[in-house]
């Protein structure tokens, strides 16, 4: 009543969501990653836990072929890409993400978010999701 939620509802999507997915669909569209199956080549995984609002987390990846991107907790489990050469991940907020997609950003990470691993996966994957 009056727009609020219960305790049981499960709060709403952070609003950058839609965007972010919007533009990784349109890359892997663009240029598809075909099998990734132990041939991916960058990965960078996305904890978008930096926000009230609810946000899943994404891993993104590329392939000799393209792009590819997996939506958690639905999507591939760090482990299946541990062999991978050049990998990155952190916790960041979803506007974060989406500026980094965007090419605003140097990373997802953004002022209050945290990252490891190599810059190298970060720099690929921004170019090759940007400007979807």
């Amino acid at each position: 009543m009056f727009g609020r939620r219960s305790a049981t509802e499960p709060p709403e999507e952070d609003p950058a969501v839609v965007e972010i997915e919007a533009i990784l669909e349109r890359a892997a569209i663009r240029s598809p990653s075909g099998d990734w199956r132990g041939r991916a080549l960058h990965v960078v995984s996305i904890c978008a836990c930096v926000t009230i609002e609810a946000s899943p987390g994404w891993t993104l990846f590329d392939t000799p072929d393209g792009v590819g991107w997996l939506r958690w907790p639905d999507g591939l489990p760090d482990p299946d890409f541990v062999q991978v050469p050049l990998h990155a991940g952190g916790h960041a907020a979803p506007a974060d993400v989406l500026a980094w997609l965007k090419g605003e950003s140097a990373d997802p990470w953004g002022a209050v978010g945290s990252g490891f691993g190599d810059t190298a996966a970060i720099i690929n994957l921004q170019r090759r999701f940007a400007g979807a």
